[in-house]
């Protein structure tokens, strides 16, 4: 069990100092960070998500219960979190929405994809596909249109305008790397199509990229961020780090999911805020400090809740 814990969170914690004390010494400067998020999200990533698809048998891709299950815990808390901003912290619609993002945003792409790969072998990048396919289908143009409607003062041609963004938010997020590529695994996959070994291994040398380079770049992140607390980042690290993993939990329940999938289910509900919410927080210039302090939070406490999980699980 402690061999099983260290294997999943040492390299994590270990690659996450790299990047952070390149930052330290001046090796490389915080923004050097987006270079490296550029190439998991575009290219890495993608390839890895294409190639756990690919490599999965069908039986395993086609778990609906699975999916409910992530949709529940992913979507469930962002809806909790976008209530209790709106009605218990009396934060705008617009404020609201980016504090539900941060709750309810998991780092699957930083944090957990190693993780879950150390943990579960190729097979735990599903989670990190099905995942993204829900965030990036539902919650990022979710939160895009409710930060539009929160600048919006009602008007027919603005609300006009926010449907036209809601629209073009998923056209974007259909033709982003992350989605197509892991879509085209899964239907491969479906069709019982084995791609040659010299295109696997090809695939595998730039997907191989995705967990430590995106574990270096969270650190390069997190430089520089100050240590916060207050009222807001509590409720947000015990509704991202408790609540979400409970939800999965439940979910798991609900919809008959057990076994491996379970315990991958609810080890993604317990990963860190993503960086990605902070990033949209600062591009809409919304909960920016409470954002960034609670990812920093997280991710520290994220590691503690990890190891606690997989020591139950295994």
């Amino acid at each position: 069990m402690l061999n099983t814990i260290l294997n999943g969170l040492l390299p994590v914690a270990f690659v996450i100092m790299l990047g952070w004390l390149s930052a330290r010494i001046g090796l490389l400067k915080h923004g050097d960070a987006d270079v490296f998020a550029t190439l998991v999200i575009r290219f890495a990533l993608p390839f890895a998500l294409f190639e756990g698809a690919v490599r999965t048998s069908p039986d395993k891709l086609h778990n609906v219960g699975f999916a409910l299950c992530l949709t529940l815990g992913l979507m469930g808390t962002y809806v909790i979190a976008l209530g209790i901003g709106r009605f218990v912290f009396r934060h705008d619609l617009r404020t609201a929405t980016m504090q539900a993002l941060v709750c309810a945003f998991p780092d699957m792409a930083y944090f957990g994809a190693p993780i879950l790969a150390a943990v579960f072998g190729p097979e735990g990048f599903l989670a990190v596909l099905v995942g993204n396919l829900i965030t990036s289908l539902f919650m990022l143009p979710l939160t895009i249109v409710l930060t539009g409607l929160g600048n919006n003062n009602g008007t027919a041609a603005e609300r006009t305008d926010v449907l036209r963004v809601f629209r073009q938010s998923i056209a974007r997020a259909v033709i982003h790397p992350i989605v197509w590529l892991p879509v085209s695994g899964m239907v491969l996959s479906f069709c019982h199509v084995t791609l040659p070994e010299p295109v696997l291994t090809s695939v595998g040398l730039i997907a191989k990229a995705a967990g430590g380079t995106s574990l270096f770049a969270l650190g390069l992140m997190l430089y520089g961020e100050r240590f916060v607390i207050n009222a807001n980042i509590l409720v947000n690290l015990g509704i991202k780090n408790f609540v979400q993993p409970a939800l999965m939990a439940l979910g798991a329940v609900l919809f008959g999911v057990v076994g491996a999938p379970a315990h991958q289910a609810v080890i993604t509900g317990a990963v860190p805020t993503a960086t990605a919410a902070a990033m949209f927080a600062i591009k809409s210039n919304t909960y920016t400090r409470d954002a960034t302090a609670t990812i920093l939070v997280s991710t520290i406490l994220g590691v503690f809740t990890e190891g606690l999980l997989i020591a139950c699980f295994f």
